[in-house]
């Protein structure tokens, strides 16, 4: 039975256990985050104690669950960097976007669909096993943003889909991935990448439990001509991975703040979070970075966990007073 296994390697009481999946919903802190295209995202952020179970129900179960090598997002050896790649040489770029991912996924299909793949690989989940996860990684019987289960859970439900997806695009020489909510089709000539959100319906149409729908407003359509957008990393005309110059003049800003202690602690995670992001990218971005501030200070943002705390930089006089745009 699942509950005593959880018991037993967590050390937590069964009827602890029962208890908080009885009433997890109420276990949750909300808080809001901007979206960068504008508007709050909220946020729906797990107690310790639950969010242990979700990690633990994670780690057991979910994660011996197949995702499609299409999915980029949320697992080991791919990522925002690996999702632009595969789109790097290519023309012509279509992007569609899942409204409300997450939310979509019901609790009662989640249950549904964890019993039939966990037994393919093994696993046998009783029904009161199956509730039981569901009460866990559902909040009001829906999956939420800020659960650690809930991106796992949805790259293995969505393993069907990306692969009809995946064979019907490469069969035509058409380049798909998915990061998250997001998909991406890409084309290396004209005119191969109509009516595909028909073709996109009817894919997911044909997977029982699957509630997903796209948010037709936010379709793009993207071409070499001008700078693609692809999960946030831009494709250049001459197929070259970038951050963008607009996220370029904000890492500047937010360095020289840093640098003349003008910076806030709560944007100081911020800004390490962009300058990895720059590294892994654009790296000639992080030269430049470098040659400005020199290599020990740009690492001592990357590195130093304590960072906010206190700068450990020159004094204001030896650096340069202008915002370095």
């Amino acid at each position: 039975m699942l509950i005593k296994q959880i018991a037993r390697s967590t050390q937590l009481n069964e009827e602890d256990l029962r208890r908080l999946a009885a009433n997890a919903s109420s276990h949750y802190k909300l808080y809001d985050i901007p979206k960068r295209s504008g508007g709050m995202r909220r946020i729906a952020h797990p107690s310790r104690e639950l969010k242990a179970i979700q990690r633990w129900i994670d780690k057991v179960i979910v994660q011996r669950l197949p995702v499609h090598d299409a999915a980029t997002a949320y697992r080991k050896g791919a990522g925002i960097r690996e999702n632009a790649e595969r789109h790097r040489k290519t023309l012509y770029t279509n992007r569609y976007d899942f409204a409300n991912f997450f939310p979509s996924f019901k609790r009662e299909q989640v249950q549904s669909f964890l019993q039939s793949a966990a037994a393919k690989v093994g696993l046998i989940l009783s029904d009161e096993d199956a509730d039981f996860i569901g009460c866990i990684v559902c909040r009001y019987d829906r999956l939420t943003i800020g659960a650690p289960s809930s991106p796992s859970i949805t790259n293995a439900m969505m393993f069907p889909f990306d692969q009809l997806l995946f064979d019907y695009c490469a069969k035509r020489n058409l380049v798909y991935t998915r990061y998250a909510d997001d998909i991406f089709i890409s084309s290396y000539a004209p005119d191969q990448l109509l009516n595909l959100e028909a073709r996109i319906a009817e894919t997911k149409r044909q997977i029982p439990h699957l509630s997903i729908r796209l948010n037709r407003q936010k379709t793009v359509h993207l071409s070499k001509k001008y700078h693609r957008s692809v999960a946030g990393v831009t494709i250049t005309p001459d197929h070259r991975l970038s951050i963008g110059r607009s996220r370029k003049r904000e890492i500047k800003a937010l360095v020289h703040r840093w640098s003349v202690g003008k910076l806030e602690k709560f944007e100081v995670d911020y800004m390490r979070g962009l300058v990895a992001f720059a590294r892994d990218i654009e790296p000639s971005f992080e030269d430049a970075l470098n040659r400005k501030y020199g290599k020990q200070r740009i690492e001592e943002i990357l590195r130093n966990p304590t960072l906010s705390d206190s700068p450990n930089w020159p004094e204001v006089g030896d650096v340069d007073d202008e915002i370095p745009f």
